[in-house]
Formats: C-alpha cells, structure tokens, sequence
C-alpha cells in the first residue's frame, strides 16, 4: 500500500483566507483557521517569499519591483 511510504503530516494553508488543513500520518483531517503567512512574488528570483525585510524599488513615487531579503 503506498500510504504506508508516508513519513510525516501534510498541511495545506489557503493563502487568501487563512484556512488550514492538515492530513496526520493516521489519516486524521484536522481544519482550523491561522494567520497567512505573508507571501509577496520576488522580481528578481522569480520565486514567492516572505515579504519580511523585502524591499519594494521604484522611480519617481511608482513602486516598480518588489526584492526579497535573499536578493536586495
């Protein structure tokens, strides 16, 4: 049985709403409400990142890109 393979919880979070559910190693579906992680697109890496420590660059007053802490 490949469920057996299985070696840890799964635990999805909707990003819009915050909803989680998380599916144990037993089976078990657990739904619950948390805070999203805050999540913005990093134009240099191309990759989805926390938006702590980011920096947004722009020109004059327009925010152009936004830079993950990685990348700045």
């Amino acid at each position: 049985m490949e469920g057996e393979k299985l070696v840890g919880d799964l635990e999805i979070i909707k990003i819009a709403t915050g909803e989680r559910t998380t599916i144990q190693i037993d089976g078990s579906v657990i739904k619950d409400q948390v805070e999203p992680p805050k999540l913005e697109w990093c134009d240099k890496c191309q990759a989805w990142k926390p938006i702590e420590f980011g920096r947004y660059d722009g020109a004059q007053g327009l925010t152009m890109l936004w830079v993950c802490l990685e990348c700045k």
